[in-house]
């Protein structure tokens, strides 16, 4: 008995990620993960470059026997945040702000929440808590995985209706149960805030020629307002309604798993119709000895997406197109105001399936290779694939009638082999190579986030050599 439940607890620490298990008399542990890699494409104004991908410091207190406190924060291709303001009181009062921060920075709350413990079966969690929507987003680090990017499902062209890693607010109960003489069944349960169509401003400022100045002013502003659905709010919910979403699975032995999630609850605020998104998931992971077999396949609903333009356009068209600025200021400024619509389709589904093979060349045991804590190599290969089913490609507004609807039928694959190493168990050097297509003559760029694409640039050759690590 005492074997098969230390068994139970070795795949629990593996699938916590960089979380550590406390020994008797510590109160806190800290913990974190990282990616670093370098990658090269064959698009043309995607550069080869060196990224900090992410780097995420974990923490998990122990308050009592039966409280705990579990927390991840998460710099994405961050360095540097610096900000100056200053007062001056002389002649009136002068204000001047100045915010300085290196490009596509991020800084994010990936999980903080309190558990209270009442028994194995049934552990009371409240705070901000990853969606238990497929495998994937509840065991997301990259030190876990041997390909350096996230499934196209998950983050890359996400069916998801948040990327991952994607985290709400609520409450909920967690617990896990024992099934027969070797199987366990666990389960997650949540009420939270729910995702959101919400707004992102984004403002740009073009020079123009002499020649191109007609109307004297030399520098255009152009501020864009782009809705589209995003992580539920930490404060106040705009939709006044709540969210449920979870996930039951079922381990009939150790290294056996197979899941069924679910996530439900209205995603249009309350200036627009009700629209609900639905969302299902299916997932598994089975390993015999070396051999590892990984996927997950996830269907999402958004409802009448054409409904909720029209909704839009009633609220928000006389934003577009306006124009303002003064001819008594120092530079002149034309500024138009865009409002888009982005990232609703009516349905959306896809799915990944992974497979790795464990081993270590003997021929290497007695080199550097063979150094640290039982190294090992990994080979595998993963294939993806997305469809989208009614894309809204564009949305145009006018005296509050929504005048043009273009929607698509998308999709886009990838397939990616990869060879990984681990000196040990928490860091792995990566190399993958990926292809990723879409149909024919449409751009890449349309239906993912992390390829910058041509309008007629439908595949792209990526190699990536990544190091991943977690302490």
């Amino acid at each position: 008995m005492m074997r098969r439940y230390t068994g139970w607890l070795l795949l629990a620490l593996l699938l916590a990620g960089p979380v550590r298990a406390q020994h008797e008399g510590e109160r806190a542990r800290l913990g974190g993960y990282g990616a670093i890699r370098f990658e090269s494409t064959s698009l043309e104004k995607q550069y080869n470059t060196f990224t900090f991908r992410r780097f995420v410091l974990t923490t998990d207190v122990a308050i009592t026997p039966n409280l705990r406190f579990m927390s991840e924060l998460e710099l994405e291709r961050f360095r540097q945040l610096e900000l100056e303001k200053v007062v001056e009181p002389e002649d009136g009062v002068t204000v001047e702000q100045t915010v300085e921060g290196t490009d596509q920075s991020e800084i994010a709350i990936e999980q903080a929440w309190l558990e209270w413990f009442i028994d194995p079966a049934f552990r009371l969690q409240a705070g901000g808590v990853l969606v238990p929507l497929g495998r994937f987003n509840i065991n997301h680090d990259d030190n876990q995985w041997m390909f350096p990017r996230r499934s196209l499902v998950d983050r890359g062209a996400p069916v998801l209706p948040a990327k991952s890693a994607w985290n709400e607010l609520g409450v909920g109960f967690t617990g896990e149960i024992p099934i027969g003489p070797r199987g366990l069944l666990t389960y997650r349960l949540y009420v939270v805030n729910g995702m959101q169509l919400d707004v992102e401003v984004e403002n740009k400022y073009v020079t123009r020629s002499e020649a191109e100045n007609g109307s004297g002013n030399p520098v255009d502003n152009y501020i864009e307002l782009k809705f589209s659905p995003f992580t539920g709010t930490f404060g106040n919910d705009t939709k006044q309604a709540k969210t449920v979403m979870g996930r039951v699975a079922l381990s009939p032995s150790l290294g056996v798993e197979l899941g069924l999630s679910g996530y439900y609850g209205r995603y249009t605020p309350q200036y627009l119709p009700a629209e609900y998104v639905s969302s299902v998931g299916l997932d598994f992971l089975l390993t015999r000895g070396a051999l590892a077999l990984e996927g997950e396949y996830v269907y999402t609903s958004m409802g009448d997406v054409e409904a909720v333009a029209r909704g839009f356009a009633r609220r928000v068209y006389n934003q577009a197109g306006v124009a303002f600025g003064s001819a008594e200021a120092e530079v002149p400024l034309e500024s138009e105001v865009e409002v888009e619509l982005d990232g609703l389709s009516r349905a959306r589904q896809g799915y990944w399936v992974e497979a790795r093979y464990a081993f270590f060349p003997e021929f290497l045991r007695n080199t550097f290779f063979g150094r640290g804590t039982q190294p090992l190599w990994y080979a595998g290969v993963r294939w993806e694939q997305v469809w989208y089913d009614g894309l809204l490609e564009e949305a145009e507004f006018a005296a509050g009638v929504l005048e043009e609807f273009e929607t698509a039928n998308r999709w886009v694959n990838r397939l990616a082999f990869g060879l990984i190493y681990r000196p040990t168990p928490l860091v792995g050097f990566q190399l993958t190579y990926e292809l990723t297509w879409t149909n024919k003559g449409q751009s890449l760029g349309d239906v993912t986030n992390y390829l910058i694409a041509e309008g007629d640039e439908d595949f792209a050759r990526a190699f990536i050599f990544g190091m991943v690590f977690g302490f």
